[in-house]
Order: structure tokens, then sequence, then C-alpha cells
């Protein structure tokens, strides 16, 4: 934590000429398409190429991307994957294939960001003498629901944890939608083609890829201005389908520390569940787990505290403990969906 509560300056303002491409892979975003131009366009950043990957969308996305390219031909390209094409990761690929940059953005259709957003980035690659990938926060909002605000914190302490993991050089987790990387260094990874099956992970493959060669090479970009906000899922259903999808790639890792944490996780929610059984059905003693319990609490208080004042959400923060207690639940039950399972995303149905 001490790392993560010191902090840099670095100057925006400068006049890079760092060639960027944004490559944005959608399916069935047609409600999002008005608000994303809407970002990209206010970007303070001048050098930057934008590519729209469609992934055989079933909506008017395809319609309103090639009605809003027509306007900056320039600046912005859709394409769209081939019949024999499908999923996430292959249209990034095809979308850093086409871009001819050194460096590469990705972001989610449901996002928006800060004006100096990609500026941002850039001046943080610069600083860090260009490090091969950058990940960058992301931030459930707005949240209306009390649901999603719990969400609000959950996701939170995520954010929280891949920073500390990067800051500390043991990467463990990033997220696709505020990510940047040498396009170099995505074509060259020697691992793509082991989990090019694998629907989701994009983005942590990479950066398991770069940790094993260099962990000194992946950055965390701690900034307001780099933020990304993007809607927490509407409904509880969907929010489950979600988490399910992230954590299933777990299994999948090469990389064997974040296979290790887990586990380790799972097996910490595990023995506190465990430990309440045996306290309600066999006569347990309660001094000792309420004790413990406690202690578990303040910690992830002060833990999750620290992101949520840095996000400026400082109404939930006394939500922290109630997330807290229902933590070890949720952790558990998402742990063995994401193992034997089923996930749909994007109306489509994938086995974990």
């Amino acid at each position: 934590m001490h790392l993560w509560n010191t902090s840099i300056s670095i100057p925006t303002n400068k006049d890079f000429a760092t060639s960027v491409t944004v490559v944005i892979a959608l399916r069935n975003e047609e409600n999002n398409i008005e608000a994303l131009f809407d970002s990209l366009k206010k970007q303070t950043y001048p050098h930057f190429q934008c590519i729209f990957v469609n992934d055989h969308s079933e909506d008017n996305t395809l319609n309103l991307l090639e009605q809003k390219v027509k306007l900056l031909p320039h600046q912005f390209q859709v394409i769209s994957l081939g019949k024999d094409q499908e999923g996430k990761k292959i249209a990034i690929r095809n979308g850093v294939e086409l871009a001819q940059s050194e460096l590469i953005i990705t972001t989610d259709a449901d996002c928006i960001h800060d004006p100096d957003w990609m500026n941002t980035i850039i001046a943080h690659y610069h600083y860090f003498q260009k490090p091969a990938l950058l990940s960058g926060p992301v931030q459930f909002s707005p949240s209306s629901s009390f649901l999603q605000k719990l969400m609000v914190i959950e996701f939170g302490s995520l954010i929280l944890t891949g920073a500390t993991s990067i800051i500390n050089k043991q990467p463990n987790m990033c997220n696709a939608a505020n990510l940047a990387f040498q396009r170099e260094a995505f074509l060259t990874q020697n691992d793509y083609e082991k989990h090019i099956h694998i629907p989701t992970g994009d983005d942590e493959f990479l950066m398991h890829q770069i940790a094993k060669e260099d962990p000194t090479k992946i950055k965390f970009i701690k900034d307001p201005k780099a933020i990304v906000k993007t809607p927490p899922p509407a409904t509880l259903p969907l929010f489950i389908q979600q988490r399910i999808r992230w954590a299933s790639k777990w299994r999948h890792y090469e990389n064997k520390s974040p296979q290790f944490s887990a586990v380790f996780i799972f097996l910490l929610h595990f023995s506190f569940l465990a430990s309440l059984c045996t306290v309600i059905f066999f006569s347990g003693n309660w001094l000792i787990l309420l004790l413990g319990l406690g202690i578990r609490v303040l910690i992830e208080y002060f833990f999750n505290r620290i992101i949520l004042r840095w996000q400026t959400d400082y109404q939930l923060l006394k939500w922290i403990p109630f997330v807290s207690l229902l933590y070890p639940f949720y952790a558990f039950s998402i742990g063995l969906l994401a193992t034997f399972s089923k996930y749909s995303w994007k109306n489509r149905k994938y086995n974990v």
C-alpha cells in the first residue's frame, strides 16, 4: 500500500508525437456507439487512429459505425470479422495487425473517457521509458441501484489488487477496457496460439507473457485522468455471468503465481465458510470465528477505502463492511461456477 500511496507528477502538456491506434472490438453495441464516438472525438491527443472491429453484431452496430466513420475517414476505420472468425481475441488480433502504429490502446464500446485519457497514457509511456505494457484504471460508474453500488466496491478491489501487483513487479491482473501495449510486443508473443481458443483473457494472457520475460516492462497508470468509466452490470445474473467469464481463465494460466493466488483466495474463503458451518452445526467457538471475521473486515475496509477515495466514491465507504461479510459466499460460489459451469456472453454460450 505504501507504493500505491506514493504519487508522481508526470507532465501531460508536452507535444508527444507517438503514433497510436485505438482498437475496439464490438458486438451488439448499438446503444453505446454515440457516446463512444463522442468520447473519442473529444480526446486532446491528436496523433491517433481508431479501428473498430465488428464481431458479427446482430443489431444495428455495424450500420451506426459505418455512418460515424464516414464523417472522419482519415482517423476512424471499421472492419468486420470473416465468417470463419469469431470472438474478441481474434477481433483484437485483426485490429492490431491492421494498425501501423507504435502503440496500441484497447478499450470497450461501453466506456467513457476523460478528454485527456489518451494524452495521459502517452505521457506515462514516455515517463516510464516506453514499457511493453501499461495498465490503466477502470471504474464502474454510474451506479444507480444498491446492488450496483456493491459491485463498484467489489470491482474497485480488483483494480487496486491488479495495480499493486504491477507496482510490486508481480503482475496478476489487468483490464482490456484500459490497456496500452507496444504493437511489436503483442505480435511477437510466443504463447498466443496456446490460448486463442479461450474466449476471454485477451488482456491478462498478454500481460503474463510479458511478465514472464520481464515484469519491469509492465507499468500501472495511477492518474485520475486515465480512469475509464464503464457501467456496472444491470442485474445480478449479468454480474454473475461476467464474473464467471473473468474467473474461468485461471486454469489456463501458464504463469503459476496467478494460479496460486486464485486457489489461495478460494481456499481462504472456503475455510471461513467451513468454520461458520462448524460453529452452527457442531458447537464450535463463536468467539474465535467473530474475532477472525472482525480482523478480516477491518483489513478489507482499510484496503477498499483506498481505491474508493481515489475514485471519489466516498459515499460507498459505509458499505465496505457489508461487502466484506458477503464476499466469502460470493467468492466461493463464483469459484465453483467458474470451474464447472457454462456462461453466456454477447448472445453466445461457452464452456468454462
